[in-house]
């Protein structure tokens, strides 16, 4: 058995598994396609992925008409209001702040009216770094859908299945990215994967990683530091090669999470972080 079927054998087992840990854990509710509806749109509305969205409706991928009733994730995160209840009460109770409690609710046209049966999105409070600013500026950028963990098959020997260690944000090229947090750079330039990537040092045990850029801001250098909300590079496609490759994928920001008190560096989800930070904006 070669390297590569190796591989892929045990990646479709890990997916197996993975389906059926899923089909165990995850509750689904039902949506009800509306004119205009598209699976991406749909998808990104849910924070999903269109695959994740088609797994759990295998039929929609022919065929997708309004007034077709499809299952959607349901999300565990769901408030119902309660008589009396407030923007402001409902943040107290969750510990989070009224504003963005209101931002992650946008169908709420009216925030100074609740109906009792109301269903409200209570974002999820990360336990650190919840002070940072969202790496892009409002309007900027496409919705975007936890990707992270999905498979990536490139590598320099073409033989290389792997996990996806960020999450995608897709934008122009050229559109400014900003650092979250204040670091310290400690990887600097070309990496076959990554493009011009970035990858700041926030704290004693992780790191902020920011990849595929187009080019760097003026200042950017091996040990130099950064500040919260600075200009470092901007948006591109480059990478999957030698120094110089782009083109190969869309125009994005990879972002990615690494706990380095370990060795190999461990990632870290990305997506609820980059939500509480988008959320703040």
């Amino acid at each position: 058995m070669t390297s590569l079927v190796k591989k892929t054998f045990s990646l479709f087992t890990c997916a197996l598994l993975g389906l059926s840990l899923i089909g165990s854990t995850v509750h689904a509710a039902p949506y009800t396609v509306k004119q205009g509806d598209t699976l991406w749109k749909i998808a990104t509305a849910n924070s999903i992925t269109v695959q994740q969205l088609t797994n759990l409706n295998p039929s929609v991928a022919s065929m997708l008409y309004p007034g077709q009733v499809i299952q959607i994730p349901d999300d565990p995160n769901t408030y119902y209001v309660q008589p009396n209840d407030t923007f402001w009460k409902i943040s107290v109770k969750f510990g989070i702040t009224t504003s963005s409690l209101i931002q992650a609710n946008p169908h709420i046209a009216n925030p100074n009216i609740l109906n009792v049966g109301d269903k409200l999105h209570i974002p999820v409070r990360p336990a650190n770094y919840r002070n940072g600013t969202f790496p892009l500026k409002p309007g900027t950028y496409q919705p975007y859908t936890n990707n992270y963990a999905e498979v990536r098959t490139w590598s320099p020997s073409g033989e290389e299945i792997r996990a996806h260690e960020g999450v995608d944000i897709f934008a122009a090229k050229g559109t400014p990215v900003y650092s979250v947090l204040d670091g310290t750079i400690v990887n600097y330039g070309w990496n076959q994967y990554g493009g011009w990537r970035l990858t700041v040092k926030v704290d004693d045990s992780t790191t902020f990683y920011y990849a595929h850029l187009s080019g760097y801001a003026q200042g950017m250098k091996m040990g130099g530091t950064v500040k919260k909300g600075q200009l470092i590079g901007y948006v591109g496609n480059t990478g999957y090669g030698p120094e110089g490759t782009e083109g190969m994928f869309d125009t994005h920001l990879h972002f990615g999470i690494y706990k380095t008190n370990v060795s190999p560096w461990k990632t870290v989800d990305p997506y609820a972080y980059l939500n509480w930070w988008e959320l703040q904006q």
